[in-house]
Formats: structure tokens, C-alpha cells, sequence
């Protein structure tokens, strides 16, 4: 009843590695569905961009004769008079150097 790990003639097997490729076919079809909603897709853009550029939804209204003219009422503002007293302001005579992009003084 020893170590199970040990091999009792003190030779173990050597480790055989193998290299292994797995290969997997799957032959599902799957691209007629995706062709069909694209067709699908281009197709219905077609159909919006005839509606859009086309000019066949803004014919509606000339047929039936909208008539878009609305009166608006008169409308009458008073006359406001606001009194806003005079206001003298004086600044003061200040001398203002600064210097351009050179560095050099201006006045």
C-alpha cells in the first residue's frame, strides 16, 4: 500500500504530446437570409427616396385646394412715453500703455 504515484520499478512512461486540429464544416446556407433582408433594405430605401425626391407628396395639396390665407386681427399698441433723465458721465484723462505682439510700446 504505497504511493500510487510511484512507479515501482522506478521507470516512468514518457509523456506522448500530440498535436491535435479540429476541423468543424458547417454547410447551413445561411447567407440567403442575409441577402434577402439586404435586398429587401435597398428596396425599401428606393422607395422612400422616389417619395422624397420625386415630388409626389407635395402634389396632394394643389389637387384639393388648400387655401392657407388666415385674416389676422388688428392689432392697436398705445403710445408709451417713458421720461429717462439726463446722465452726465465724465472719465478721467488716464494714460494707457500697451505693447503689441513684438513687445514693443504703443500708446
Amino acid at each position: 500500500m504505497g504511493d500510487h504515484d510511484r512507479d515501482p520499478l522506478g521507470e516512468r512512461e514518457p509523456i506522448r504530446e500530440t498535436e491535435r486540429t479540429t476541423i468543424v464544416h458547417t454547410d447551413s446556407g445561411g447567407r440567403g437570409g442575409g441577402m434577402l433582408i439586404a435586398a429587401v433594405l435597398i428596396v425599401a430605401l428606393l422607395v422612400l427616396l422616389y417619395f422624397l425626391f420625386g415630388g409626389s407628396l407635395n402634389r396632394a395639396a394643389d389637387q384639393v385646394g388648400v387655401n392657407v390665407n388666415v385674416d389676422t386681427p388688428k392689432i392697436e399698441i398705445p403710445d408709451v412715453k417713458i421720461n429717462v433723465p439726463d446722465v452726465n458721465i465724465t472719465l478721467p484723462d488716464v494714460e494707457v500703455k500697451t505693447k503689441d505682439a513684438d513687445g514693443n510700446k504703443s500708446r
